[in-house]
């Protein structure tokens, strides 16, 4: 397996903005299945990871396009119907969330619940089509580099892309309970992890032909150890702190993101021959390195102020963020 520094720096910040996205997954499941609960142990959390879940794409995406130039045209036209869809979905869903948590907030009589839901419902959606994307780039099922096209139809007729995407939502809804706090059996949540990880993995050992599976294993077992941590009193608190738990899944996404480099679409793309390899690249290097230690730094203080004046203002309110 072959090192390069400006790809290693790319994963580091690929699995960050994967775990904070996830973390919205996981609201939108709380939202949909325990409503109640989740006006006291998942609402405050949504502005921050909202927030610096755009900007982290933003950086991730500018990252990409300086790395590899010639990847996002090839990218842009073979996804530009899904694209488009995704934008339609993600403003319907940021006016939803903005909607409930700041317009109409203590002025008018509504079902915030109806506005709660189209947001968690978007959510779902959209984390439907990045997974498809990062999917179909991996198996390279239904994509053809060539005419830069996407078929979605034969994407989807391919069983184990199917059961990557659902083994990867199956873990998602399985560590929810544990993210947030919720009122849900511990052993029950372990359970629907392992399920979702054994789907998964199975079909990400189909998709990708075996390739660096000591990094795929060791990417099952630091999620695994999530659930398994959580069972334990001593370190119930610790694996459920936000930002612990953040680290350990942005951890397990880099060691999947890099048990398939330096292939794409099952082996026929190899990333190296597509980097930039100029002076610019490695000056946007330092660049991001730099940029990106600073929006880290930034972010997890905006995340702990947020959630420290949200605590506090819940404790003297009504028990839910207004």
């Amino acid at each position: 397996m072959s090192f390069n520094a400006e790809v290693f720096l790319n994963g580091v910040i690929f699995a960050m903005f994967f775990a904070i996205i996830s973390t919205e997954l996981m609201a939108a499941s709380a939202i949909i299945f325990k409503y109640e609960e989740s006006t006291k142990k998942v609402f405050y959390y949504l502005v921050p990871i909202w927030e610096i879940t755009g900007t982290f794409f933003v950086f991730y995406v500018v990252n990409v396009e300086a790395l590899i130039p010639d990847a996002l045209p090839i990218l842009a036209y073979s996804y530009i119907s899904y694209i488009l869809i995704f934008i339609v979905i993600y403003i319907t869903r940021n006016i939803s969330i903005i909607t409930a948590e700041f317009i109409f907030k203590n002025r008018f009589k509504i079902n915030r619940r109806i506005l709660y839901s189209i947001y968690a419902l978007m959510t779902y959606v959209l984390g439907f089509f990045v997974l498809v994307i990062y999917t179909s780039l991996m198996s390279g099922h239904g994509l053809n580099i060539t005419s830069r096209t996407f078929n979605m139809g034969a994407f989807l007729t391919y069983l184990p892309d199917d059961g990557f995407i659902l083994g990867s939502a199956i873990v998602l809804f399985g560590l929810a309970s544990i993210f947030y706090r919720l009122e849900v059996n511990a052993i029950l949540s372990l359970g629907v992890t392992v399920l979702g990880l054994i789907i998964a993995g199975a079909s990400f050992i189909v998709i990708n032909d075996f390739s660096n599976m000591y990094l795929m294993v060791a990417s099952g077992i630091v999620t695994i150890a999530i659930p398994i941590l959580y069972l334990i009193p001593q370190f119930k608190d610790y694996i459920s702190d936000k930002i612990i738990f953040q680290a350990f899944l942005a951890v397990s996404a880099f060691l999947l993101f890099y048990s398939v480099y330096p292939n794409l679409s099952s082996k026929a793309i190899n990333v190296n021959t597509l980097l930039n390899n100029s002076a610019m690249q490695t000056q946007i290097f330092y660049a991001t390195l730099i940029g990106g230690t600073l929006l880290l730094i930034m972010s997890l203080v905006f995340f702990r102020i947020w959630l420290r004046s949200s605590k506090m203002h819940m404790e003297a309110g009504t028990g839910e963020v207004d």
